[in-house]
């Protein structure tokens, strides 16, 4: 019987002004198993961040996204035992969601005997989630990709290691604000004018080029405001060495880039996020740049 092992890393997107194009994945990971069964049943285990989240759990992206490949495919396999354990915390701009996506995909790829290469699986993984997070979940490091006449364009960008604070804070009831339809010439300029300043940073791990590169006009005041705290919390984590606070994907997560004190800068932001009311919790955590890890077995 085949069963894989999928280990997966979260993804920050929406970096700075690269909105819908970029994405750099950090080493906070989430592990899905998936192997098949010689009767019918389909059993679930889910452990970690969100496993309380979903009202059956069926309803979970893993299993949503093996659905989706078996109807591409026009095949099913009936048994099938799931595990997910994960680290990754769920609608919080990390990528969760992604990573359980490309997980899925991947799983039900290896248990109809491999009818798809990698770039293929990717290409399915990107369309039932996002081209960027899609990209740098399984390749590491920062990912570029875009659909386009229903293929997926992408690249992967050499990124030097580096580490980035990551914070989360409870917030009920956030709602991430969307890009609007249109851009105004001087923002859509604004951004163009800095990816390629931010991808030589990210390259180079460069700190203080990559915090001066990072404003977005368009997409992070609407984040931040939807943030309570922000200020406050930016303002004490610069104080303790952050070069650049910016939100995560679509939020509520924030990243701090720091070149030292990055546990000081952690606890900083954490307990300025208690002080307004709100719980948080804070990593530090590397950019991530293998990507996939995958074991295989069979079983007699």
């Amino acid at each position: 019987m085949r069963k894989i092992k999928i280990r997966l890393p979260a993804t920050v997107t929406n970096l700075g002004p690269g909105l819908d194009s970029l994405g750099l994945a950090i080493g906070l990971y989430t592990t899905v198993e998936i192997s098949g069964r010689e009767d019918n049943k389909l059993e679930i285990t889910l452990l970690g961040e969100g496993a309380d989240t979903f009202d059956t759990p069926l309803k979970h992206p893993v299993v949503r996204a093996i659905s989706r490949f078996f109807q591409h495919i026009e095949k099913t396999k009936i048994g099938i035992t799931i595990r997910v354990d994960n680290n990754i915390p769920l609608n919080s701009g990390l990528g969760a969601e992604t990573a359980f996506a490309v997980a899925g995909t991947l799983g039900a790829n290896n248990l109809m005997g491999d009818l798809y290469n990698r770039e293929e699986t990717l290409e399915l993984a990107a369309s039932i989630s996002r081209p960027d997070g899609a990209v740098s979940a399984l390749m590491g490091g920062l990912g570029a990709g875009v659909i386009q006449d229903d293929l997926l364009i992408h690249r992967t960008l050499p990124v030097k290691p580096f580490q980035v604070v990551v914070v989360v804070p409870q917030i009920d009831n956030y709602a991430p604000p969307t890009l609007p339809e249109q851009l105004s010439r001087k923002d859509a300029l604004h951004n163009m004018a800095r990816i390629p300043l931010m991808i030589d940073a990210l390259r180079e791990a460069d700190m203080r080029l990559l915090a001066r590169v990072l404003d977005d006009p368009v997409l992070t005041p609407r984040l931040t405001a939807q943030i309570s705290g922000f200020g406050h919390v930016a303002e004490l984590g610069g104080r303790r060495g952050a070069l650049k606070v910016i939100p995560c994907g679509g939020g509520p997560a924030l990243m701090a880039l720091a070149e030292s004190h990055h546990d000081r800068i952690a606890d900083e932001m954490r307990l300025a996020f208690k002080s307004a009311g709100i719980e948080a919790r804070a990593w530090v955590l590397p950019v991530d740049t293998q990507g996939v890890v995958i074991s295989l077995t069979q079983s007699v």
